[in-house]
């Protein structure tokens, strides 16, 4: 029980707001990380994706950034992951009767809030970023070094985006909804969302800029193959990808300043 309290001490009252965020990201970052569900899972996702067929010339291409872009896209259940296991971040504090501990301290509502949505959120995307570093470190030994810039850029602007909305989410919903309700919620959102195309005739956004999974970025900038977007007749531009990548990032930042008034409402203090 030592231990635990040392390791989850937070920074004092006299220090500032980003510092006590800091220290409770680091916290929930170290808790995270050691859990084997978010390798487990994540991975797993990862590995189930890369199983099924690739494009037609996808293996021949000798286009970088058009090989890159479909890699990213073999990456897009990698979210649903994310968001399972961050899900029950707030009834595993409670279960572990950390709640009220951290309730407690003088570091905050909005420190705890963003130090777990930061912390836990990098932890649970970590497997995500050695999974590409290791896919780049492949493709560099096949192609060259061209590989890497090309490799670091298709990662910023296709698949972080739709991880940072997806724990910004997974770690505020579910104080509404419960981790059971919200997890369900996220694989219908994700299915229906972005892999259900228009050709199905049900109203979606995906091929829409309010999709997910970096369609929009994947076929402005790194010429990726595109498929609901084509089946809208769209040809995404610049100025698109950089709208699909800013929607996911403000609802995000929404949901999480939304969810620290809710949480503050509620604080008895």
């Amino acid at each position: 029980m030592t231990a635990v309290l040392q390791r989850t001490a937070p920074p004092t009252a006299a220090q500032g707001w980003w510092a006590k965020t800091v220290v409770a990201a680091r916290y929930e970052y170290l808790m995270q990380v050691r859990r084997p569900a978010v390798w487990v899972v994540v991975l797993a996702l990862i590995a189930l994706r890369c199983a099924s067929p690739f494009p037609p010339g996808f293996t021949s291409t000798t286009d970088n950034t058009f090989l890159v872009a479909d890699w990213a896209g073999n990456f897009m259940l990698c979210p649903i992951g994310v968001g399972a296991v961050l899900a029950d971040r707030v009834r595993r504090d409670s279960r572990l009767g950390l709640s009220d501990l951290l309730t407690s301290t003088p570091t905050g509502i909005g420190p705890r809030l963003w130090g777990k949505a930061i912390g836990a959120g990098a932890a649970s995307t970590t497997p995500v970023v050695i999974a590409w570093v290791g896919l780049l470190g492949y493709l560099t030994a096949q192609r060259g070094a061209g590989v890497i810039p090309v490799g670091l850029g298709a990662f910023a602007a296709i698949i972080l985006p739709a991880l940072v909305f997806v724990a910004a989410c997974s770690v505020t919903v579910p104080y509404l909804t419960g981790p059971v309700l919200y997890r369900l919620g996220l694989f219908g959102y994700w299915i229906w969302g972005n892999m259900v195309g228009p050709r199905f005739g049900i109203p979606t956004p995906a091929g829409t800029p309010f999709e997910a999974i970096g369609e929009y970025p994947a076929g402005a900038w790194f010429h990726g193959t595109l498929f609901d977007a084509r089946q809208r007749g769209i040809t995404p531009t610049g100025g698109e990808a950089v709208l699909s990548i800013a929607f996911l990032l403000l609802v995000g930042l929404a949901v999480l300043v939304m969810t620290q008034l809710v949480l503050t409402r509620r604080s008895p203090s």
